[in-house]
């Protein structure tokens, strides 16, 4: 497996950058400005890396789709705003990025993040430099993240087998499945946590440092 390997495709919000301070705040302000019901959920966190559309109905009690519509559309313009500055770089990403650079793999981003807010996090956050591409929402068309990996491996000129997706949610677990590419779980994100007896279909490792451990040895 470890020979074929080109391409290392990352999810953002969860694996490269905890954004679940700003993601969070745009959430509960919108719920609040809106006046949404909120549902019975343990762990908002399960939301992020996921559709807006998914994270508002699985939070709130979303009467139509009108009301789903305001929701988003207020989310983002509070996320232009406020949460975009709300985000930190995981401990030891930087370091495994550098060394996995080195090792010769193509690195790439793929996520549901509008492109050009994905491409300026990255940058402030001092990881852009590491990567051949950066995938995102562009605005206009629907994003799936099948579609958006899809896109990495065509721009990068790779096969779906020569390839990984790294992330943290079941929305990248889909993901990579639909796509074709191999996945890689993180547990230290928002999704997917050590010891799930779910993850015994996948990979994980538990801290970004492990994943240059990981890349040599698989």
């Amino acid at each position: 497996m470890k020979n074929t390997r080109k391409l290392i495709i990352f999810d953002l919000d969860g694996t490269l950058l905890d954004t679940s301070d700003g993601i969070l705040h745009c959430y509960h302000k919108t719920a609040s400005m809106l006046n949404l019901r909120k549902n019975s959920v343990e762990n908002d966190s399960i939301v992020i890396g996921g559709p807006l559309s998914d994270g508002f109905r699985t939070l709130y009690d979303i009467p139509d789709e009108e009301t789903l519509a305001k929701a988003i559309d207020t989310y983002r313009k509070l996320y232009a705003n406020e949460g975009i500055t709300k985000f930190s770089a995981y401990n030891g990403i930087d370091t495994s990025l550098s060394e996995l650079k080195s090792d010769g793999y193509q690195l790439g981003v793929a996520t549901l993040k509008l492109e050009e807010y994905a491409k300026s996090m990255l940058k402030n956050a001092g990881l852009a430099k590491y990567f051949d591409i950066i995938h995102g929402w562009n605005g206009t068309e629907k994003c799936t993240k099948a579609y958006t990996v899809t896109k990495v491996l065509f721009e990068q000129k790779c096969l779906a087998k020569n390839a990984v997706l790294v992330g943290d949610s079941v929305y990248d677990k889909n993901g990579a499945e639909i796509a074709g590419v191999d996945f890689l779980g993180v547990t230290y994100g928002f999704g997917i946590k050590k010891g799930d007896k779910t993850n015994s279909r996948f990979d994980t490792v538990d801290s970004p440092v492990e994943l240059t451990e990981y890349f040599k040895i698989n």
